[in-house]
């Protein structure tokens, strides 16, 4: 558990790097982990890494290299949210109000790059604060990208707000086809707005960096350094609310490799979100 002021946060770094609970003067900012969940879409909020959201078919070509991955969520038959999610972090520093957790991956699996990946979590009066740093450990370049996927509350009267300028279209497999439609394709994000009542699953290009959500009780606000997509997850049954901070969209490396980071020996890619909350 960590604690600052008048915020709080659990942790459960064996289940993916995860945080369990982000509470403001008692309130959930983020939804709250079933008790005894064991499951990382269950959390609050966990980290994307060393790509984010779905490669198609989990196989992609790459200076020569021919790279299959596992389709880690079937039915599905694509690779999806990295590898981080699905594996134990260990805890490498904590005090009362801050925690540094460590995923190192041999590249001894389908991605045949070694890496580390390191989750800073803070807590102070403004809010919380997650940097996530990606270091290629390789001996080659890392075609790679970070993100965080939080799970913010969701009530009827949620409003949502931010700034993009266009969103990515989809196929069946929820793959981008490469069309882009103007970013209020489904409802008036610039203005604020109600939830539409379709599933959206949608990423959104040349993001400014910020959102606010509102709910009548509370008023939260994200911002993110090192991401120019924001992806967004607001299912029709309203079960969850995400606005995913990453620095490429869905399938980019096969798809828009230019999106990716190329990252050298021994260098590091990272990205923060900072969330704060105040009265409605």
């Amino acid at each position: 558990m960590l604690r600052a002021g008048e915020w709080e946060a659990e942790l459960r770094p064996e289940i993916g790097g995860s945080l369990a609970a982000l509470r403001w003067r008692g309130i959930d900012v983020l939804r709250a982990m079933p008790e005894g969940s064991t499951e990382p879409l269950e959390a609050s909020c966990f980290p994307l890494v060393p790509y984010a959201n779905r490669i198609r078919d989990g196989r992609f070509g790459w200076q020569g290299r021919d790279v299959r991955l596992r389709a880690n969520f079937p039915p599905e038959p694509h690779s999806l949210h990295g590898l981080g999610w699905q594996a134990p972090w260990d805890i490498v520093s904590q005090a009362g109000f801050k925690v540094a957790m460590l995923h190192s991956y041999a590249g001894n699996g389908g991605w045949p790059w070694a890496y580390d990946a390191e989750q800073r979590i803070r807590l102070g009066d403004q809010g919380c604060a997650i940097t996530l740093d990606l270091t290629n450990r390789a001996d080659t370049p890392m075609p790679c990208g970070v993100g965080l996927h939080p799970y913010f509350r969701r009530r009827p009267e949620t409003r949502v707000t931010f700034e993009a300028g266009g969103m990515l279209e989809l196929d069946a497999g929820l793959i981008p086809t490469g069309e882009i439609a103007g970013p209020a394709r489904f409802a008036d994000w610039h203005g604020g707005t109600a939830l539409p009542p379709r599933t959206v699953d949608h990423c959104f290009c040349r993001w400014d960096g910020a959102a606010q959500i509102e709910d009548g009780l509370v008023t939260i606000r994200m911002t993110a350094r090192g991401a120019s997509f924001v992806h967004v997850y607001a299912p029709a049954d309203g079960s969850a609310l995400c606005l995913e901070p990453v620095s490429h969209a869905p399938d980019a490396v096969n798809r828009a490799p230019e999106e990716m980071t190329l990252l050298p020996p021994g260098c590091t890619a990272s990205l923060t979100m900072r969330i704060s909350a105040g009265p409605a």
